[in-house]
């Protein structure tokens, strides 16, 4: 039992003052002032402390590395372990109890769930991709593999289908089914033509259709890939129920950082049809640790990484693969353009657009695309809390960013029976803080308790073991 606390829950319109919470088992039991607890009931003072819902990140991959390259992986397999043993605790450590992974490869799930501590888990199942498209460019010959996509067949991208395939096996209704056969809750589909740098097939619209309706069939909610604004296009003519990632390409100069007419609009028809958006911005802001790591001196990465891996970033093997990636990013960028002026006009229209998406009031969700990117700008749980630092600079309301990574993403999921408020019958994912979340982001940096299912954790207990 919580004792004497202020209960901040977005659906209360004022905290609750001196209040107690009850906790039966994994549930809250009872919400209220002067409850009596149980005997033999485990009481914690909440006294001077502020007591609100589990953070929620609708927006990960946890399997993916946001430390490591792949080559660094292969040469220290035991950095790689250190690493997968903290990122469920890393989440935990920020307040994060429920994530959802967007694009599930196999295995993935058990190793994540095996850990000793970790959030609750859900996923999209396997992410659905477009022969010769975003992350499907090199499809494995063995459809059995690990490594192979979710494929949907596109008939208007024939050309890139591979010959050995055959299409009915791949059409949208089985992509659908595959997610479920994985216990999905949502589906993601990429709908990414290059960045505007690039030409790569998508699914056109009968196709997104298709799988739209087929996913409303089998009760998941349907989530889109999309960086820009034919994408965005795409995904509204869908009537998709979210658009997972904010805007940040349209037509035109890559150096201009004003959104034009047709991206306003395109935010605007998101406002109008209701659909959720998660603007994911460090997705790129964390890319300036590309050329600036200064995210490497932030103390709070020590809850995030084990100190033994912390110190080989720093180090000159680290800092030469880093400064090679760097160089592979500058080459690759189109003349008469430096990747470093690009980049600054990316961060402008991430920033751009998501007050335009306030102004609009578009439904937004938390979530962050972690770890996204390349480099190490991203570590799982910092990340999240970066994201909030980024939303609260851009002009949200602390209110609202404790509605969008509460409430609301457990709406937009269809969770909301269970998680996403400090009331009887939800389970007991909650986080006791030493300062006020509406009024501050910093009481974000002051979780004393991290409660998981009706356990009270202290954070010092989820620093890395080393």
């Amino acid at each position: 039992m919580i004792q004497d606390v202020t209960v901040i829950s977005p659906e209360r319109r004022v905290p609750l003052l001196h209040a107690d919470v009850l906790i039966h088992g994994t549930r809250i039991a009872r919400v209220g002032r002067g409850l009596t607890p149980p005997a033999g009931a485990h009481r914690i003072s909440g006294r001077g402390r502020f007591l609100i819902p589990g953070l929620i990140d609708s927006h990960v991959h946890v399997g993916h590395s946001a430390a490591l390259t792949d080559d660094e992986i292969d040469r220290h397999p035991d950095l790689w372990a250190a690493y997968k043993a903290q990122v469920p605790q890393a989440f935990l450590a920020f307040g994060f109890t429920t994530v959802v992974d967007l694009d599930l490869p196999a295995g993935v799930e058990s190793w994540f769930e095996g850990t000793p501590l970790h959030p609750n888990f859900y996923s999209c199942g396997p992410g659905v991709k477009v022969a010769g498209g975003y992350l499907a460019q090199r499809v494995p010959a063995d459809p059995k593999s690990p490594r192979f996509p979710n494929l949907v067949y596109e008939p208007a991208e024939k050309k890139y289908w591979p010959s050995t395939l055959n299409p009915d096996d791949f059409t949208p209704e089985k992509a659908v089914s595959r997610a479920v056969a994985q216990g999905a809750i949502c589906l993601k589909v990429f709908d990414e033509p290059g960045y505007g740098l690039f030409n790569w097939p998508v699914p056109h619209a009968p196709t997104l259709r298709a799988l739209r309706q087929s996913a409303t069939r089998h009760g998941l909610v349907i989530m889109v890939h999309a960086t820009g604004v034919s994408a965005w296009q795409a995904a509204l003519e869908a009537h998709v129920d979210v658009i997972a990632h904010g805007l940040w390409v349209w037509p035109g100069s890559p150096a201009d950082p004003n959104p034009p007419p047709v991206a306003k609009e395109v935010i605007a028809a998101a406002a109008r049809q209701g659909v959720r958006v998660q603007p994911t911005m460090q997705v790129t802001l964390g890319e300036r640790a590309m050329i600036d790591p200064v995210i490497l001196d932030d103390p709070r990465l020590a809850y995030s990484l084990p100190s033994r891996l912390i110190a080989f970033l720093k180090g000159a093997e680290a800092r030469s693969d880093a400064a090679e990636l760097l160089n592979e990013y500058r080459s690759a960028t189109p003349a008469p353009y430096k990747f470093e002026d690009l980049l600054q006009s990316v961060f402008k229209r991430v920033r751009a657009t998501f007050r335009l998406m306030l102004n609009d009031k578009v439904r937004l969700i938390f979530g962050t695309d972690t770890p996204a990117g390349d480099g190490i700008g991203n570590p799982p749980g910092l990340n999240g809390r970066i994201e909030i630092q980024d939303w609260a600079d851009a002009g949200a309301t602390p209110r609202q960013i404790l509605r969008a990574a509460t409430i609301d993403n457990a709406a937009a999921l269809g969770l909301e029976h269970s998680l996403g408020t400090v009331e009887p019958g939800k389970q007991a994912d909650l986080l006791l803080l030493k300062e006020n979340p509406l009024r501050s982001v910093h009481a974000y940096d002051m979780i004393e308790t991290v409660i998981l299912k009706g356990q009270p954790i202290e954070r010092e207990a989820l620093r890395p073991a080393d």
